[in-house]
């Protein structure tokens, strides 16, 4: 599930040191790359010399600061600080000695000694029984209100679909070794310097219009997101801050270079390409110019002109002659030829219609669906098939998100109140029946970094009310509620996309809060405005979800203040900081953790910034599960094989592996038999080969 943009390495960026300076004033209605990047390496180059003056500045303060420290544990932190700020400091000038940005070389000036690697030693995806053909039928909540893939609401639910999770970037990660495995580039190499990427790009890779692919083009890719043309301050930051340099040799050889060294270095260097031929129109007017234009991608899917209905249906339809359909990691993917996307805002009415046959997939890991309404006659008919996959994916975050820029939520105390004042574990055991498990913190299933000594706070009465009375909270309204001597009460809207089973869910938290004398006001909006207010940070408290990829965690887009409030201390809009959450500490791990050279310091990063999320209590860890149920049609088959059984371990979505296919054989079959009334096994499998250990059961209520 990836509700949220993200890049391979999109939980990389840097602090913010400097303030946001336009580069290309002045632009035309057509694209001029030619003219851009030479003010762009320029203003780099401006950039990196006010950093570098910025940074000696700090130190000079903290070395005056170490001086005046009249303790040990004072020194030892501003010591650590210095450090922090050295090494900062290291990478600024050594990006420096790099020179410009955007390089062009000639093929001859490769260097002649690199060793390539093609990642042809990892095994086969998916399975070679797989059928070519027919139509995979789903359904979605709302319809997305662009389908540009980036720019202003571009990070919507449906951008995975579109982009993220079919678009192929120059390498990828193999979905059960986690190794990395060619994409658009058939082979690479890592430069001398530990820190550069030299991709070879398969000369049979072409876009869904036929047009090859060109190592310009993933310059392309960062001039249309770092120009001012469009409003995407997350890309300019990361292609600022976390791209150190863009080298073409020829036409066909790109070097990436990041600032410095990283585990799987080729993965966090790749990138998709973006066609200049599709772009030759972008200019100030690209967000109404490109709102419902599809570019052509590397994908095996795009969106033709006619299965573009608003509001009605998103059909992808396969690239006729896609050019990875013979490629050894991806022959046995993306199998089937269309993939229809259904607008059904009523998940009652896409049940009826998955019972009907007319979708082909349904998530049944609510208990609702998995104990009762998958209890039935196409069930006990052998028509549907019911699967629990076990996978090793790390646990999406559904949880209550705190904006501390909004009162009262900008009290500590209130916070941490509503922490004690929020029942998960009766949601868990109401709801899901105890097949969920309450979530620990920021993160879990990240193996070695997530910090084990975080725990949810538990729901307490008397603890809430302890927090609230600091707060100031001490009087009872007639109604149970808390208020200030002044008569303020204590009450929070509770924001939430309004689906029965999440109107149950809050419902079940504003009874509990309310013995705590905390009154949720339930803000219930269909998803699209939740998506909306919640990027907007005019939300209290939202219950939301970020889709979160392996291998690591992140903490940059949704911790560092830069992407909470700008040089004025205003509150940008559209970032993933949602909490409005401010830390000078945090600040600087978040940058420590984004420039870790090994494992090592990720983990040691990671945990000191899981325990500051948790004490801030901005953050009120909900539910996880560690499988994903599924109800889907016979006809609908699945890999079984030595190396992906059904669903690989790092996809929690079981369709978004794209390894599954539509048997067509199967369902003439099978729509035969449901008119004979003939019958077929019942099938009900677990799957529990990507298993980890049992999640802790949380704590119980007071």
């Amino acid at each position: 599930m990836k509700v949220c943009y993200a890049l391979s390495a999109c939980f990389l960026s840097l602090f913010f040191l400097g303030g946001c300076e336009r580069v290309d004033e002045g632009l035309s209605t057509q694209a001029n790359f030619e003219e851009w990047y030479p003010q762009y390496n320029r203003y780099i180059r401006n950039w990196l010399t006010k950093q570098v003056e910025e940074i000696g500045m700090e130190m000079e303060k903290l070395d005056a600061e170490l001086v005046d420290a009249d303790d040990d544990e004072g020194k030892k932190k501003i010591q650590e600080v210095i450090l922090e700020k050295k090494k900062l400091l290291e990478r600024m000038k050594s990006r420096q000695a790099m020179g410009d940005y955007f390089q062009f070389k000639t093929f001859e000036e490769l260097p002649s000694k690199l060793i390539w690697e093609n990642g042809s030693e990892q095994p086969e995806i998916g399975d070679p029984k797989a059928k070519k053909g027919g139509a995979f039928r789903y359904f979605i909540s709302s319809f997305p209100p662009t389908i540009r893939p980036f720019g202003p609401n571009s990070n919507n639910s449906f951008r995975g679909e579109l982009y993220d999770n079919i678009e192929i970037s120059l390498v990828e990660l193999h979905p059960e070794t986690g190794e990395v495995i060619p994409g658009v580039a058939k082979e690479w190499a890592i430069g001398t310097d530990g820190k550069t990427v030299f991709f070879r790009l398969d000369p049979d890779a072409k876009y869904n219009d036929g047009v090859a692919v060109k190592a310009v083009d993933f310059m392309w890719w960062a001039y249309i997101r770092a120009s001012d043309n469009v409003v995407t301050p997350w890309f300019k930051q990361y292609l600022r801050e976390q791209m150190a340099q863009f080298t073409l040799f020829g036409t066909d050889v790109i070097a990436i270079s990041l600032p410095e060294p990283k585990p799987k270095l080729p993965y966090f260097a790749s990138l998709p390409p973006s066609p200049p031929h599709f772009y030759k129109q972008y200019g100030p007017d690209y967000k109404e110019r490109y709102q419902w234009r599809v570019p052509p991608t590397t994908a095996a899917y795009t969106v033709k002109p006619e299965d573009l209905v608003k509001g009605v249906s998103i059909t992808l339809s396969r690239t006729d002659n896609w050019w990875a359909k013979d490629k050894k990691f991806f022959r046995y993917k993306f199998n089937v030829d269309r993939i229809r996307y259904t607008v059904v805002r009523d998940r009652s009415k896409a049940w009826e219609l998955f019972r009907a046959g007319e979708i082909d997939y349904f998530p049944i890991t609510l208990p609702e669906y998995w104990y009762q309404k998958s209890e039935m006659p196409p069930v006990f008919d052998g028509y549907v098939e019911r699967y629990t996959w076990y996978n090793q994916f790390p646990r999406i975050p559904w949880s209550l998100y705190l904006n501390s820029a909004k009162p009262p939520l900008d009290n500590h105390d209130v916070r941490l109140g509503i922490c004690h004042a929020s029942n998960w574990q009766k949601v868990i055991d109401v709801i899901f029946r105890g097949d969920a498990s309450r979530l620990p913190g920021w993160t879990k299933g990240y193996g070695r970094f997530d910090n084990p000594d975080i725990m949810a706070r538990p729901f307490s009465i008397s603890k809430a009310r302890e927090h609230f009375a600091k707060a100031g909270y001490v009087k009872e309204g007639d109604d149970g509620i808390l208020m200030k001597k002044d008569g303020q009460r204590l009450e929070v809207a509770l924001t939430f996309s309004r689906i029965p089973v999440r109107e149950k869910m809050m419902g079940i938290l504003k009874e509990e809060a309310k013995k705590a004398g905390l009154d949720f006001i339930m803000d219930g909006l269909d998803h699209t405005v939740v998506y909306k207010k919640e990027m907007q940070k005019n939300h209290q408290a939202v219950f939301s979800a970020w889709g979160f990829q392996p291998p690591y965690p992140r903490y940059y887009e949704y911790f560092h203040s830069s992407n909470a409030y700008d040089d004025k201390g205003n509150l940008k809009h559209n970032t993933n900081n949602v909490f409005s959450f401010k830390d000078e500490r945090m600040d600087q791990l978040s940058v420590a953790f984004r420039n870790a050279r090994t494992e090592d310091e990720l983990e040691k990063y990671a945990h000191e910034m899981q325990q500051i999320i948790h004490d801030s209590g901005v953050y009120v860890p909900g539910y996880m599960t560690e499988f994903s149920r599924v109800g889907c049609w016979r006809w609908v088959k699945w890999p079984d094989s030595e190396h992906t059984e059904f669903c690989p371990p790092r996809t929690y979505v079981p369709f978004e592996s794209y390894v599954y296919w539509i048997d067509e054989a199967v369902k003439l079959e099978t729509e035969k038999a449901k008119r004979l009334g003939k019958k077929f096994p019942e099938v009900q499998a677990v799957k529990q080969r990507y298993r980890i250990k049992t999640e802790p059961k949380g704590n119980s209520s007071e």
